[in-house]
C-alpha cells in the first residue's frame, strides 16, 4: 500500500497535474469559482500555484490561524530586507536630460547601452556619472 492509495488524495493530485494543461480561458473560469476576487496577475505561472494551493485547501483543510499569523509576521520580515528584482524581460524606462533611457531586466541583472550590470544604482551611476540609489533615480518603489 503506498502513501496514495486514498482515493481523495488521488482526486487531488489528478486536479492539480491537470492545471498545467488547461488553457489560459479554462484556468481563467476555474479561478472564478474558486475565488471573490481576480488574480493578481492574469498568468499561468501566478494563477495555476495558487490553484493548485485552493484545491488541497478545499481537499484538506488551510492552516490554523496561528500558523498562519506567524506566516505573516516572517513575510513581512522578509519583505522588509528584500532586494527589488522585477521579473526578467522587465523594460524600466526615464527620460533624464531630453534623452530617453531604457534598461531591460535580464538573467544576469540590467543591460543599458549593450551592457549588464549588477545594480540599477550601478545603472544610474554610468548615465549621470554621479552615485545614486538606482530605485530612487528611477523612480520605482522598489514593489514586485
Amino acid at each position: 500500500m503506498n502513501q496514495y492509495d486514498n482515493k481523495n488524495d488521488l482526486l487531488v493530485i489528478k486536479q492539480i497535474l491537470a492545471l498545467k494543461s488547461m488553457s489560459f480561458g479554462e484556468l481563467d473560469k476555474l479561478w472564478t469559482k474558486m475565488f471573490d476576487a481576480p488574480p493578481a496577475f492574469r498568468t499561468k505561472s501566478y494563477m495555476i500555484p495558487k490553484l493548485a494551493y485552493k484545491i488541497q485547501e478545499l481537499a484538506y483543510g488551510g492552516i490554523d490561524s496561528e500558523t498562519e499569523k506567524k506566516l505573516k509576521y516572517e513575510a513581512n520580515h522578509l519583505n522588509r530586507n528584500r532586494k527589488y528584482t522585477p521579473m526578467v524581460g522587465t523594460k524600466i524606462v526615464k527620460e533624464y536630460k531630453g534623452k530617453m533611457i531604457e534598461v531591460t531586466v535580464v538573467e544576469e541583472g540590467f543591460s543599458y547601452d549593450g551592457v549588464v550590470f549588477k545594480s540599477l544604482s550601478a545603472v544610474a551611476q554610468k548615465i549621470t556619472g554621479t552615485k545614486w540609489n538606482g530605485l530612487k533615480f528611477f523612480n520605482i518603489n522598489g514593489e514586485c
